[in-house]
């Protein structure tokens, strides 16, 4: 079962798999591009690193590979800070709340594609939020036994977003 949701300049996606990470993971895995506001192509993008942080402490970090692509495992139990760009690139965040399983087969096959596209800081005035807040939130629905993404918050950063990019006439 899949499910989709379409975040401004990042598509992210949740599927449930029959083989689990080894121990209480659930497996981070995507593809990281740069975006062209011009025209809105994508390339994907090699050594972006991601970090991910939980407690106000990084836990650990991975960089993009070939074609953008990149996996990560993280312990279930917890609410993630995944943070996404830097160097040339505005950075971009994301949280994803793991903490509340019930049961065991709620664990079994958990895994998280997030695509994110970035694209190039060129000192845009007024995006200086996307370092520090997340353009998208993700909860584990223990009644639906998957990820839900935040529908209502996606919209509101949607339109912060594209206010401030409007401003520079994309």
């Amino acid at each position: 079962m899949k499910h989709y949701i379409i975040i401004l300049f990042s598509a992210l996606s949740l599927s449930a798999a029959a083989q689990a990470p080894e121990g209480e993971m659930i497996n981070f895995f995507g593809k990281v591009t740069s975006l062209n506001l011009g025209d809105s192509s994508e390339k994907a993008l090699d050594g972006i690193i991601i970090e991910f942080w939980a407690d106000s402490q990084l836990i650990g970090t991975t960089t993009t590979a070939k074609k953008g692509q990149y996996s990560y495992n993280l312990p279930f139990h917890a609410k993630y800070t995944v943070k996404y760009g830097g160097g040339k690139y505005v950075n971009k965040v994301i949280e994803v709340d793991i903490s509340k399983f019930f049961d065991e087969a709620d664990k079994r096959g958990l895994k998280m594609q997030v695509d994110m596209a970035l694209f190039r800081d060129d000192n845009y005035m007024g995006l200086d939020f996307l370092s520090t807040m997340p353009v998208a939130k993700a909860t584990y629905s223990p009644r639906k036994k998957t990820l839900v993404w935040d529908e209502k918050y996606h919209s509101q950063m949607k339109i912060r977003i594209l206010s401030v990019l409007n401003a520079y006439g994309f």
